[in-house]
């Protein structure tokens, strides 16, 4: 006989954990080397240098980090969406468990303001004002993931805090730099980084427009939002092919000239995304929109290469574009967006 008090049957998330290929998929891996590559250029435009490595190693870390805790929080806010429209994922599929990904993500942003204080105590000649402003670009690229990642995410203000987050964790780089190396008295210019800023804008604005194009890659995408996608990515190569007009009083001699090859360098990586995009714009299917997007994000390596190769010479250049094999590696097998 039945007792009357019959408890009713829930569902228990089983807390699956998945394999490292379910981790890669579900951050997007592909992807993250287009975040070292502007951790690189970041670096090289505030002091000139990467080095030390006690200052590389932790600050990538941080960006890692709080790059794939951002991709982890897409999914979860996604997963109802994703089973309907790519159950193939590692959340929809149910091989690793929203909750257990919420958490990790969770740990993960919490780990980035907790290095750069860890960072700062190890290096005490360091200057103060610059490391209260990596401080605090971290804690706001802290609050812009969140806020992405929630109800806002669907609004005209998603693809602006997503170009947010690429534009801060650059910010956070350079100030962290700029304070080593000034507590260090390194050869550093000694006024604000105005040419950081603009290449902080440059990438916010050209992620930001990447972001407008994708909205609706997995189905029908309108090429009015493809239209505004790409004239958001052409407005931001704009700006980074003018970087030398924030600094142009700079005291070292140009590895390549600011005023000619320098911005038909950019140019001509623009019109290979421009072409892409608008391949996009005229069929708007999903394949050509999804690849549109993957070749975009991509192309930031080689415009940071640029930037590398202008700033502090050729070898620079060539150790950020390096970055484009891991990236067509991973890329074959996992989605880049």
């Amino acid at each position: 006989m039945e007792p009357s008090s019959q408890r009713r049957q829930v569902a228990v998330d089983p807390l699956r954990w998945g394999r490292i290929g379910d981790w890669a998929q579900l951050v997007r891996l592909p992807a993250v080397f287009t975040l070292l590559s502007n951790c690189a250029a970041a670096a090289l435009l505030s002091v000139g240098s990467l080095a030390p490595l006690t200052v590389v190693l932790p600050i990538c870390g941080i960006s890692v980090l709080a790059y794939w805790a951002g991709m982890i929080l897409n999914d979860v806010h996604d997963v109802e969406e994703d089973r309907r429209t790519r159950p193939s994922r590692p959340l929809a599929a149910g091989r690793i468990s929203p909750v257990v990904a919420g958490h990790v993500a969770t740990g993960m942003l919490m780990l980035g303001p907790l290095m750069l204080l860890l960072m700062a105590s190890y290096h005490r000649a360091i200057d103060t004002v610059w490391m209260i402003a990596a401080i605090v670009s971290s804690l706001a690229l802290w609050v812009a993931i969140r806020l992405y990642n929630s109800a806002i995410k669907a609004t005209l203000l998603g693809p602006m805090l997503m170009g947010a987050c690429r534009a801060l964790n650059i910010l956070m780089v350079g100030f962290s730099f700029l304070a080593i190396h000034w507590g260090q008295e390194f050869s550093v210019v000694e006024r604000f980084p105005q040419t950081l800023v603009a290449y902080a804008a440059a990438v916010g604005v050209y992620i930001c427009g990447v972001t407008t194009y994708a909205r609706h890659e997995a189905g029908d995408s309108s090429p009015l939002t493809l239209s505004l996608g790409t004239l958001l990515e052409v407005a931001g190569l704009v700006i980074l092919a003018c970087l030398y007009w924030w600094e142009p009083g700079r005291p070292v001699s140009w590895y390549l000239s600011p005023t000619s090859y320098y911005p038909i360098l950019i140019v001509l990586i623009g019109l290979t995304v421009l072409n892409r995009a608008l391949a996009g714009v005229l069929h708007p299917v999903s394949r050509k929109v999804q690849l549109s997007v993957r070749h975009a994000l991509l192309s930031l390596i080689f415009m940071d290469a640029a930037v590398a190769l202008m700033w502090c010479g050729p070898w620079y250049g060539v150790g950020v574009v390096a970055l484009l094999l891991p990236a067509l590696l991973s890329a074959i097998r996992l989605r880049t967006t």
